[in-house]
């Protein structure tokens, strides 16, 4: 193998500049098209969707309850599911937007203990009380502090697309409760109660890291 390795150096050296320039150019376009295919790899896409690829993208998302969710939740993380729900929380930090989500209507409101935490990389204009269409990536579980039922884990969405709902109703109330902290990165959105506070870690493999809202 080292002998082949000198008769290409050698062959290599035997060149004109020209070929040597070209044969050095290709090979950093090589190296860097293997770094971006990695790169694809090791990091999920969870930008924003429009246009053409949000249309395919909404085709692909399932519909699901989230009691089938929450109990099955390894079994549909990266997949795509379209949610419906109110925003209980919201917190939008370095053009990250974090939401707490009421997903399950009942008796013409929302559920307060079934909710989602969804991620979304980009700004939004929502506010607590909207009610939102939601098409992401299950992403894994976000665990929270319960007053009354302690540490819950909740199931965790990347969104591609939220889309605003005309119809609104009262806000939620959830049984969370804020965790004192002197992060500066654990406050809450002013217009909301502050009734929601994830802990500092996670159990689940399958967790993204998110900023605490």
């Amino acid at each position: 193998m080292w002998d082949k390795l000198e008769m290409a150096r050698d062959w290599f050296r035997q060149q004109p500049t020209p070929v040597k320039l070209g044969i050095v150019i290709f090979a950093c376009v090589v190296i860097i098209l293997l770094i971006f295919s990695i790169l694809s790899l090791v990091f999920t896409n969870d930008a924003p969707l429009t246009g053409n690829a949000l249309t395919e993208y909404e085709a692909s998302c399932n519909v699901i309850s989230f009691q089938e969710l929450n109990s099955n939740l390894n079994n549909y993380t990266g997949q795509h599911f379209k949610f419906t729900g109110q925003i209980v929380q919201i917190n939008e930090n370095n053009g990250v937007t974090d939401i707490v989500l009421a997903v399950t209507q009942v008796n013409g409101g929302w559920s307060p203990t079934d909710v989602i935490y969804v991620t979304y990389n980009t700004k939004t204009t929502f506010n607590i009380g909207d009610v939102v269409i939601v098409y992401g990536d299950v992403s894994g579980s976000y665990n929270y502090i319960s007053v009354s039922l302690g540490e819950l884990k909740i199931p965790q969405l990347t969104a591609r697309y939220i889309g605003l709902e005309p119809t609104t109703g009262a806000i939620v109330p959830i049984p969370f409760t804020n965790v004192p902290t002197n992060s500066s990165n654990n406050t809450t959105n002013s217009s909301g109660s502050g009734n929601v506070s994830p802990t500092a870690s996670t159990n689940s493999s399958n967790q993204h890291s998110t900023k605490p809202i």
